[in-house]
Protein backbone atom coordinates (compact mmCIF):
# COMPACT_ATOMS: atom_id res chain seq x y z
CA UNK A 1 0.00 0.00 0.00
CA UNK A 2 1.06 3.45 -1.12
CA UNK A 3 0.69 6.30 1.41
CA UNK A 4 0.97 9.67 1.00
CA UNK A 5 2.82 13.32 3.07
CA UNK A 6 2.11 16.62 1.91
CA UNK A 7 4.23 19.28 2.72
CA UNK A 8 5.88 23.03 2.04
CA UNK A 9 9.35 22.35 2.52
CA UNK A 10 11.29 20.48 -0.85
CA UNK A 11 13.66 17.67 -0.69
CA UNK A 12 12.92 15.25 1.63
CA UNK A 13 14.48 11.77 1.66
CA UNK A 14 12.69 10.38 4.61
CA UNK A 15 9.54 11.98 6.59
CA UNK A 16 10.05 12.15 10.14
CA UNK A 17 8.16 11.89 13.53
CA UNK A 18 7.39 15.57 14.24
CA UNK A 19 4.02 15.76 15.30
CA UNK A 20 2.46 15.68 18.24
CA UNK A 21 0.14 12.34 18.86
CA UNK A 22 -3.21 13.32 18.43
CA UNK A 23 -3.16 10.31 21.19
CA UNK A 24 -2.96 12.01 24.36
CA UNK A 25 -2.05 9.14 26.39
CA UNK A 26 0.84 8.35 23.44
CA UNK A 27 3.85 11.04 24.51
CA UNK A 28 6.23 9.90 21.51
CA UNK A 29 5.98 12.26 18.26
CA UNK A 30 4.70 10.57 15.07
CA UNK A 31 4.95 11.29 11.40
CA UNK A 32 1.29 11.95 9.77
CA UNK A 33 0.27 9.77 6.34
CA UNK A 34 -2.91 9.04 4.57
CA UNK A 35 -3.42 6.58 1.48
CA UNK A 36 -5.76 8.61 -0.11
CA UNK A 37 -4.16 11.36 -2.15
CA UNK A 38 -6.52 14.17 -2.33
CA UNK A 39 -6.45 13.91 1.24
CA UNK A 40 -2.98 14.57 1.63
CA UNK A 41 -3.38 17.23 -1.08
CA UNK A 42 -5.61 19.18 1.64
CA UNK A 43 -2.43 19.77 3.90
CA UNK A 44 -0.95 21.73 1.40
CA UNK A 45 -2.76 24.81 3.10
CA UNK A 46 -2.52 27.74 5.16
CA UNK A 47 -1.07 25.93 8.57
CA UNK A 48 -1.81 29.05 10.34
CA UNK A 49 -5.46 29.07 9.35
CA UNK A 50 -5.29 25.36 9.54
CA UNK A 51 -9.03 24.91 8.23
CA UNK A 52 -9.34 21.35 6.35
CA UNK A 53 -13.37 20.32 5.03
CA UNK A 54 -12.38 17.29 3.12
CA UNK A 55 -12.55 13.99 4.29
CA UNK A 56 -13.86 10.58 4.20
CA UNK A 57 -17.73 10.25 4.68
CA UNK A 58 -19.90 7.41 6.33
CA UNK A 59 -19.76 5.38 3.29
CA UNK A 60 -16.04 5.27 2.51
CA UNK A 61 -16.31 8.07 -0.40
CA UNK A 62 -14.15 11.44 0.09
CA UNK A 63 -16.02 14.51 0.59
CA UNK A 64 -15.04 17.79 -0.04
CA UNK A 65 -17.43 19.68 1.83
CA UNK A 66 -17.52 24.20 1.40
CA UNK A 67 -18.53 26.24 4.23
CA UNK A 68 -18.60 29.36 2.24
CA UNK A 69 -18.91 29.73 -1.26
CA UNK A 70 -16.33 28.81 -3.56
CA UNK A 71 -13.94 27.69 -0.34
CA UNK A 72 -11.82 25.44 -2.16
CA UNK A 73 -10.56 27.71 -4.55
CA UNK A 74 -10.10 30.08 -1.98
CA UNK A 75 -8.09 28.28 0.65
CA UNK A 76 -6.09 26.19 -2.35
CA UNK A 77 -5.55 28.41 -5.83
CA UNK A 78 -2.05 29.15 -6.09
CA UNK A 79 -1.02 27.33 -3.17
CA UNK A 80 2.22 24.78 -3.90
CA UNK A 81 4.12 22.09 -2.20
CA UNK A 82 4.86 18.97 -2.28
CA UNK A 83 3.48 15.06 -2.16
CA UNK A 84 5.27 12.24 -0.76
CA UNK A 85 5.01 9.12 -1.49
CA UNK A 86 6.33 6.63 0.83
CA UNK A 87 6.00 2.22 1.14
CA UNK A 88 4.92 1.43 4.65
CA UNK A 89 8.12 0.00 6.39
CA UNK A 90 5.85 -1.88 8.77
CA UNK A 91 6.22 1.01 11.31
CA UNK A 92 2.93 2.90 9.68
CA UNK A 93 0.03 1.86 11.22
CA UNK A 94 -3.42 3.11 11.63
CA UNK A 95 -4.08 6.26 13.72
CA UNK A 96 -7.22 7.34 15.63
CA UNK A 97 -8.57 9.63 12.72
CA UNK A 98 -10.66 7.55 9.57
CA UNK A 99 -7.99 7.39 6.75
CA UNK A 100 -5.33 8.67 8.93
CA UNK A 101 -1.98 6.66 9.48
CA UNK A 102 1.00 7.56 11.59
CA UNK A 103 4.85 6.04 12.29
CA UNK A 104 6.88 6.42 15.37
CA UNK A 105 10.15 5.62 12.74
CA UNK A 106 11.03 7.70 10.06
CA UNK A 107 9.69 6.52 6.92
CA UNK A 108 11.92 6.25 3.13
CA UNK A 109 10.02 8.45 0.19
CA UNK A 110 10.06 6.62 -2.93
CA UNK A 111 8.42 9.36 -5.07
CA UNK A 112 8.30 13.57 -4.96
CA UNK A 113 5.64 15.21 -6.65
CA UNK A 114 5.81 18.65 -6.86
CA UNK A 115 2.25 20.77 -6.57
CA UNK A 116 2.15 23.81 -8.77
CA UNK A 117 -1.58 24.55 -7.92
CA UNK A 118 -3.08 22.57 -5.09
CA UNK A 119 -6.73 23.49 -6.52
CA UNK A 120 -6.32 22.78 -9.37
CA UNK A 121 -4.76 18.78 -8.12
CA UNK A 122 -8.05 18.77 -6.00
CA UNK A 123 -10.45 19.50 -8.78
CA UNK A 124 -8.63 17.17 -11.27
CA UNK A 125 -9.14 13.93 -8.22
CA UNK A 126 -12.73 15.22 -7.90
CA UNK A 127 -13.39 15.46 -12.05
CA UNK A 128 -11.66 11.75 -11.83
CA UNK A 129 -14.23 10.45 -9.49
CA UNK A 130 -11.64 9.86 -6.50
CA UNK A 131 -14.04 12.58 -4.45
CA UNK A 132 -17.39 13.80 -4.63
CA UNK A 133 -17.83 18.29 -4.46
CA UNK A 134 -20.51 19.37 -1.81
CA UNK A 135 -20.70 23.18 -3.08
CA UNK A 136 -22.05 25.24 -0.48
CA UNK A 137 -24.74 27.02 -2.97
CA UNK A 138 -26.49 23.20 -3.01
CA UNK A 139 -27.20 22.68 0.53
CA UNK A 140 -30.29 23.38 2.13
CA UNK A 141 -31.01 26.71 4.37
CA UNK A 142 -31.13 24.28 7.08
CA UNK A 143 -27.70 22.82 6.61
CA UNK A 144 -26.08 26.53 6.30
CA UNK A 145 -28.07 27.56 9.36
CA UNK A 146 -26.38 24.20 11.38
CA UNK A 147 -22.67 24.95 10.04
CA UNK A 148 -23.09 28.59 11.11
CA UNK A 149 -24.11 27.48 14.33
CA UNK A 150 -21.14 25.52 14.92
CA UNK A 151 -19.10 27.90 13.33
CA UNK A 152 -20.05 30.08 15.75
CA UNK A 153 -19.26 27.70 18.64
CA UNK A 154 -15.88 27.39 16.91
CA UNK A 155 -15.20 30.67 17.12
CA UNK A 156 -16.17 31.00 21.10
CA UNK A 157 -14.16 27.76 22.32
CA UNK A 158 -10.98 28.98 20.22
CA UNK A 159 -11.11 32.70 21.40
CA UNK A 160 -10.68 34.08 18.22
CA UNK A 161 -12.82 37.15 19.39
CA UNK A 162 -9.75 37.99 21.41
CA UNK A 163 -6.94 37.38 18.89
CA UNK A 164 -5.80 39.11 15.61
CA UNK A 165 -4.18 36.59 14.02
CA UNK A 166 -4.74 34.77 10.55
CA UNK A 167 -6.91 32.60 11.82
CA UNK A 168 -9.75 34.90 13.17
CA UNK A 169 -9.00 37.12 9.71
CA UNK A 170 -10.02 33.85 8.04
CA UNK A 171 -12.74 33.33 10.22
CA UNK A 172 -14.12 37.27 10.20
CA UNK A 173 -13.91 37.46 6.59
CA UNK A 174 -15.30 34.38 5.24
CA UNK A 175 -18.04 33.45 8.18
CA UNK A 176 -19.11 36.55 8.82
CA UNK A 177 -22.59 35.89 10.30
CA UNK A 178 -20.74 32.99 12.27
CA UNK A 179 -18.65 35.94 13.59
CA UNK A 180 -21.37 38.47 14.02
CA UNK A 181 -23.11 36.00 16.22
CA UNK A 182 -20.29 35.01 18.02
CA UNK A 183 -19.95 38.60 18.95
CA UNK A 184 -23.35 39.32 19.94
CA UNK A 185 -23.40 35.65 22.52
CA UNK A 186 -20.00 37.26 23.82
CA UNK A 187 -21.71 40.64 24.60
CA UNK A 188 -24.41 38.91 26.05
CA UNK A 189 -22.11 37.02 28.51
CA UNK A 190 -20.61 40.09 29.77
CA UNK A 191 -23.94 41.73 30.00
Amino acid sequence: MKFYHASNIEGLKKILPLSESKNKEDKDKVAYFTAVRICALSYLRDMEVNHVTIGVADDNVVECHEFFHDQLRTMYQGRSGYLYTCDNNGSITVAQTANIWSSKEPVDVVKTEYIDDVYDHIMREISAGNARLIRYESLSEETKQEYTVGMKNFILERNLLTVNSAQSRFWAKYYPEAWNMAKAENMDNYA
